[in-house]
């Protein structure tokens, strides 16, 4: 893009085709218990939700000062000005890659299962004292218009630099249903290049860790043996390596296998 990412475009992708209203009726605010917020703070987490038409903030919880060292009060005012402000400048375009990917999940969804979605992304940010640390977002829709375009979201956040992930950006879609949580595909994003593993082939790639043969996963996936073979070279061909042992390698680095 010849144009920076910012929180006005983030702001626009969120509501495509809704003109921005003079003055929009802010969601109310939410406030938690303060004993559940004291929880929060001790966790070492961070939650917040942002009302998309204003570009505020409707919460943002005390966990901010402790892992990013900003005053709370002062982040939430700023608004979504505030994340842009403190993104790791390297994850800019990933983050507009990341957020075009959501925004593709939700119209490919049913407006009734869109709620039913959930997005997982990471990206780095810069905190007070000018350190760089990896966080993970675990974000859902809370609110929609008539037409299915996101109000609102919950975002839940933790710090996984300790986990030492060599790719910045990632992206897992997920799917709750009745029984569990469904899996829907995981991006790996490299600013120009994301690279997309469909959810068989995660499938395929966990058993492949566990040191089954393709014989051996296909009897368990019920797919054909040239099925599976099918599947271990796309994973190569994607993640741009030459055997098993690098493929194994780079999932382990992206946090796709234990």
């Amino acid at each position: 893009m010849n144009t920076p990412y910012n929180e006005q475009l983030m702001r626009a992708a969120f509501r495509p085709g809704t003109p921005p209203a003079a003055d929009p009726q802010p969601l109310p605010p939410i406030v938690p218990d303060a004993r559940f917020e004291a929880l929060l703070a001790r966790s070492g987490t961070w939650c917040y939700s942002v009302d998309y038409r204003t570009g505020r903030y409707r919460y943002v919880s005390p966990g901010i000062e402790r892992m990013l060292g900003y005053d709370r009060n002062a982040w939430k005012f700023g608004g979504l000005t505030s994340v842009f402000r403190h993104l790791h400048p390297d994850d800019r375009e990933c983050l507009r890659q990341i957020h075009e990917a959501i925004l593709e999940e939700l119209d490919g969804a049913p407006r009734a299962r869109r709620s039913d979605l959930t997005f997982t992304f990471t990206c780095r940010m810069l905190t007070a004292d000018g350190r760089t640390v990896h966080l993970s977002h675990h974000l859902i829709f809370s609110d929609f218009d008539a037409g299915g375009q996101p109000l609102s979201n919950f975002t839940l956040v933790s710090d996984i630099s300790a986990l030492r992930a060599n790719t910045a950006c990632l992206l897992h879609v997920k799917e709750r249903t009745a029984s569990g949580e469904r899996p829907l595909r995981t991006t790996a994003f490299r600013c120009k290049a994301p690279v997309k593993f469909s959810r068989r082939e995660l499938e395929v790639l966990d058993l492949v860790n566990d040191g089954l043969s393709s014989q051996e996963i296909a009897g368990k996936l019920y797919i054909s043996y040239n099925t599976v073979c099918t599947h271990r070279k796309n994973l190569l061909r994607k993640a741009g390596v030459k055997g098993t042992v690098e493929l194994l390698g780079y999932a382990r680095e992206l946090g796709l296998v234990g």
